[in-house]
């Protein structure tokens, strides 16, 4: 296992994933993909970011991207000690960002049924021996509620259950 945190198990993760819902909700409202994360390092959150595809006009602009590289001095020293809250599993583009700026606990409000992030990464040796601990369904409900009432059609149509 990687060093770092070894047990996320006594911290609040829904107060910290209902703070990723409230930047989401702000994400959805101003146009963007519902999508928002959270940087948690010993109970403090040190950042937050929303998806902002559609107004920054780039596909690359994911909040746990955007958060990684904004936070990546800070990361360098102390990532493997922090959690990342995110209301949707990363995609693999995200993902290879997080464990690169050292993050080593994430933890996930609903599972990205398209990508499959998770399945991918236990084939992905290099990112499953540097993961210590990946939580899914944290506001599980509340983080679907998010693609059901700002995702476009598209979105709805790949993420959400039938």
């Amino acid at each position: 296992m990687a060093s770092g945190l070894q047990s996320i198990d006594n911290i609040n993760h829904e107060y910290f994933m209902d703070i990723a819902i409230e930047e989401a909700i702000i994400a959805g409202e101003r146009g963007d993909k519902p999508i928002a994360a959270v940087l948690v390092h010993n109970n403090n959150i040190i950042g937050k970011s929303s998806n902002t595809w559609n107004t920054r006009n780039s596909k690359v602009h994911h909040a746990e991207n955007w958060l990684c590289m904004e936070y990546s001095n800070y990361l360098r020293k102390y990532g493997k000690e922090c959690i990342i809250y995110s209301t949707l599993e990363p995609c693999i583009m995200c993902i290879s960002t997080i464990i690169m700026a050292d993050i080593r606990n994430i933890v996930v409000g609903y599972e990205d049924i398209y990508m499959k992030t998770w399945d991918n990464i236990q084939k992905l040796e290099w990112i499953f021996s540097r993961i210590n601990n990946y939580k899914i369904g944290i506001r599980k409900e509340k983080c679907i509620d998010l693609i059901k009432r700002y995702g476009e059609e598209d979105d709805k149509k790949i993420l959400l259950p039938e």
